[in-house]
């Protein structure tokens, strides 16, 4: 019992030993240097052939499914170009986890290798542990959890781990392809500079050959020369190695299928020279390829070494549907562009200090709608390939419009971006940085969207307003009222009473229908109860509801009868839930009772005891129309099966495709939300909505717009000056921002294009000379007013003092979405000295993804607090001495 309970402990620490946290990063580097496992592979020789490190290399091409590593490369010597390597950090984070477990994982390899050498190459072996008569379904379900639950090494700054049992490398935050790792121990010189590494199983047998010093064995082969040959068991027919040298310096050369006297005459052709240990190119002109192999290497070490304190996740807009389209190369396009511009824009200080972190959010990928089958159905074959495109984009726009799909689409985004953020604190433990949202084009929307419901995860259809502003005030048919969700306290009806909802928030349906017998299920009406404090109902009659959190059946019994269908067809139950209900009321017409004359007290109970007996009448009829609809669906909707259909579960479809979407709390704090090439403005428009707390009635004189908030702490829209679906925002925040421009954004190389600057150098000197013209025309005014009244020159000079008043409302919400009172929300990019608009207009909402200025305005403000160099104090800098401090000013 005992020793079971010590290897789980030790699965456990070896588990926790790969997380990605730069501890472990740390650790694997240190420890790798002590290493017992490693000593064999250092050099043991002195031979030129032997020393270096081990370096680990993934592949160009990914595999294919279901495919085994030790099927490839096909070749015993990988080709040019077709493996990169790891940089030399992750390699030492590989390597040390490889020496940990080396007789495991050797093992493992050999019997992939064999699986592959018997059989079909890249055969899949049978699912350990796995029972054969599970459904395809749960065998699915353990495979998506064993893929949630593998952690590997971190690789590429946390992106890519690599899994060493089955030897290729996954990406952690994204559903990718995975790559073959392979271990490089023994290398090859091709083109007589470069050296590539070897297979492992060709590595492995010359390692064997190396330990036991083979060279020593020496005999005269065939072709004459002295040398010891080793055979390669492998699938080229032919293949052997031949060891040459003295004590503890030799040479060795791979050859290929020649033997006898032919090989030594072909000795420069077949033969490729070996080496122990990796060794750079010998070229003094590297290649393209090989500066930004280099780079790459540079980079990954530098994110080994630096830990994430700020993650931002990106989330797409339209598009993502189309077959070439992908956000994983668009945010890793970002990513380099970043990358090089923090080089020459950012101190060392700043880089070490902290790194940034961008993560796709694909939410678009994996969503499947309902009515994407039936929009397919009704697609025209004329002109397919602009239809295709246009069901890819536009129609994104349309599903997130209709009530049905909104859901859906906020749902996958939520998710995915809380699945994203454990991830990250998976590998991450104890993250304490800052969490960013970068949104482009709809992606802004729907961030928007969530940010703007963290507090309340709930909110009628966005769209809504717009079907219930024209009857705000208004009585359907059937009785019916349609109400606004705006702030109003008190809505009446017709007659003049009122009825008074639960606490905002805490209105549920079941309240509503227990007020309202039967017409939430009609369809006639749509009613939210956010914001409101009084609400009528037809009648005139007034209910009061529960207080917050002390709502139960029995509450409801009291005010109305029940009025499901299966109930109401009872009509026991329908006269005690009637009777009942007078007593509720009759026990409410004796408190107004006691606030009233004594004199009118015949004259009230005879009015209150009519509208009872009104009341009894419209709830019976109410009543027996639910019952007879219900009964109508019940025959009419049956399964496949022939089973009749619930009335619950009828009024579960229904209550499903209500316009009220519900919203997934966030499990983090967002810092700063950039909206890019946003077309958020328009949308907050159409919805009549202005970003404030909801005290801006009075400053918008508009008594029926909305108001709302974002969670974020600031809050950024950049767009280009040619972008078609790109909006402002500042004239929805504050009125004086209508005719102020947006902010220009720098040039990534300095300053403003010189089009942009004589631009606005002209707008600049027609301000000022419109400045001038009024200062002359006030002292022309004032001049004539002194000549006209000197005794009123003390009076005037007082007039003239200006007035405190208090800033605006729209500034000091631009304050609070801004984090400074002089912040703005609108950047505008350079648009370049020799563009046509129309033309430009085209490429210019997908150009954010490689667009150095757009990825310089952000890495200076996620980099804003932190200083270009230490702080170090005063008195530490000029040694303990104390001068006046005038003298250092000067």
């Amino acid at each position: 019992m005992a020793e079971s309970s010590g290897k789980h402990e030790d699965a456990k620490t070896s588990a926790e030993m790969l997380r990605n946290t730069p501890s472990n990063i740390r650790r694997l580097a240190d420890e790798i240097q002590q290493c017992e496992g490693r000593q064999k592979y250092l050099a043991q020789t002195r031979s030129p052939s032997d020393g270096g490190d081990v370096r680990w290399y993934f592949s160009k091409v990914p595999m294919a499914e279901n495919e085994l590593a030790a099927a490839v490369p096909n070749t015993e010597v990988v080709g040019k170009g077709d493996y990169f390597r790891f940089g030399m950090r992750d390699s030492l984070a590989i390597e040390a986890s490889f020496l940990q477990k080396e007789e495991e994982l050797l093992s493992n390899w050999w019997r992939e290798y064999s699986k592959c050498s018997e059989g079909p190459r890249g055969s899949l072996s049978p699912i350990p542990e796995s029972d054969p008569y599970d459904s395809p379904t749960t065998q699915s379900n353990k495979l998506f959890a064993d893929e949630e639950e593998r952690v590997g090494v971190p690789v590429k700054g946390g992106l890519y781990e690599v899994d060493l049992l089955r030897r290729h490398s996954f990406p952690v935050y994204w559903n990718g392809d995975n790559r073959r790792v392979l271990r490089g121990h023994w290398f090859a010189l091709k083109g007589g500079l470069d050296w590539f590494p070897l297979r492992e199983d060709v590595a492995e047998q010359l390692e064997f050959a190396y330990r036991g010093r083979v060279w020593h064995r020496r005999k005269f082969q065939p072709s004459g020369l002295f040398a010891a040959r080793v055979d390669m068991q492998g699938s080229t027919p032919g293949l052997h190695a031949l060891f040459t040298g003295e004590d503890d310096t030799w040479e060795a050369w791979l050859y290929i299928g020649l033997t006898g006297f032919g090989s030594m005459v072909k000795f420069g052709v077949t033969g490729l020279k070996l080496r122990r240990g990796y060794a750079r190119s010998q070229s003094s002109k590297p290649t393209q390829d090989e500066l930004r192999q280099k780079k790459e290497e540079e980079m990954d070490d530098y994110c080994s070494q630096v830990p994430v304190r700020h993650l931002v996740f990106m989330v797409h807009g339209i598009g993502q549907s189309l077959q070439k389209a992908n956000l994983v190369d668009d945010v890793g396009t970002y990513r380099q562009v970043s990358e090089s511009l923090a080089d020459l824009h950012l101190s060392n200080y700043q880089r070490e200090s902290q790194r940034v972190l961008f993560i796709p959010c694909q939410w678009r990928k994996e969503l499947k709608l309902s009515g994407e089958s039936a929009v397919e159905r009704c697609t025209l074959p004329g002109v397919r390939g602009l239809r295709v495109t246009l069901s890819a984009t536009v129609h994104d726009v349309l599903y997130y419009m209709s009530p049905i799909f909104c859901q859906d689409i906020i749902d996958s985004v939520s998710n995915q971006l809380n699945r994203l953020y454990l991830k990250f604190l998976k590998r991450n433990p104890g993250y304490d940085g800052k969490v960013s949202l970068y949104g482009h084009s709809l992606g802004s929307v729907l961030s928007y969207d969530i940010l703007c419901h963290q507090e309340t995860l709930s909110s009628p259809f966005p769209m809504e307003w717009m079907f219930n502003d024209h009857n705000a005030h208004g009585i359907s048919h059937e009785g019916t009222s349609s109400l606004n969700s705006g702030d109003k306290d008190m809505t009446t009806n017709d007659k003049g009473s009122s009825v008074i909802p639960p606490e905002k928030g805490i209105a549920t349906t079941a309240d509503t229908e227990a007020i309202l017998p039967g017409i939430s299920h009609e369809g006639n009406s749509s009613m939210n109860s956010r914001d409101k404090d009084l609400i009528t109902n037809d009648e005139g009659s007034s209910v009061i509801t529960p207080e917050k959190g002390i709502t139960t059946s029995a509450d409801t019994e009291a005010i109305l009868p029940e009025t499901h269908a299966q109930e109401s067809e009872k009509n026991d139950d329908l006269d005690e839930s009637t009777g009942s209900n007078s007593e509720a009321i009759t026990s409410n017409s004796n408190q107004i009772d006691e606030e009233i004359n004594k004199n009118d007290e015949d004259v009230v109970i005879r009015s209150l005891k009519e509208e009872i007996d009104i009341l009894n009448a419209k709830i019976k009829e109410l009543e027996s129309q639910r019952a007879e609809e219900t009964k109508q669906e019940a025959s009419i909707m049956t399964n496949e099966n022939g089973f009749k259909s619930s009335p619950s579960s009828k009024s579960n479809t229904l209550k499903s495709y209500r316009p009220y979407i519900k919203y997934t709390k966030l499990l983090f704090k967002v810092d700063t939300f950039f909206a890019v090439g946003s077309p958020l403005g328009v949308f907050l428009a159409l919805r009549n909505i202005r970003l404030g707390i909801g005290k801006g009635r009075d400053y918008w004189e508009d008594e029926n717009v909305n108001e709302e908030m974002p969670s974020c702490r600031q809050m950024f829209n950049i767009f280009h000056p040619y972008d078609p679906v790109a909006y402002r925002i500042e004239p929805l925040v504050c009125k004086e921002h209508i005719d102020r421009p947006p902010v220009i954004i720098p040039y990534h190389r300095g300053g403003k294009r010189l089009h942009v600057g004589y631009q606005e150098f002209v707008e600049h000197v027609t301000a000022r000379s419109q400045v001038v013209a009024d200062s002359f025309s006030r002292v022309k005014v004032k001049v004539l007013t002194v000549c006209q009244s000197r005794d009123s020159d003390g009076q005037e000079d007082t007039s003239e003092e200006p007035e405190e008043t208090g800033r605006p409302y729209g500034s000091i919400m631009m304050e609070r979405l801004t984090g400074s009172e002089d912040g703005r929300i609108d950047h505008v990019l350079q648009n370049k000295t020799f563009e046509h608009q129309y033309i430009s207009a085209v490429g210019a909402h997908t150009k954010y993804w490689r667009d150095p200025d757009t990825a310089l305005f952000i890495l200076k403000h996620l980099y804003r607090n932190i200083p270009n160099e230490p702080h170090i104090p005063i008195h530490g800098r000029l040694n303990h001495v104390d001068f006046p401090l005038g003298l250092y000013i000067m």
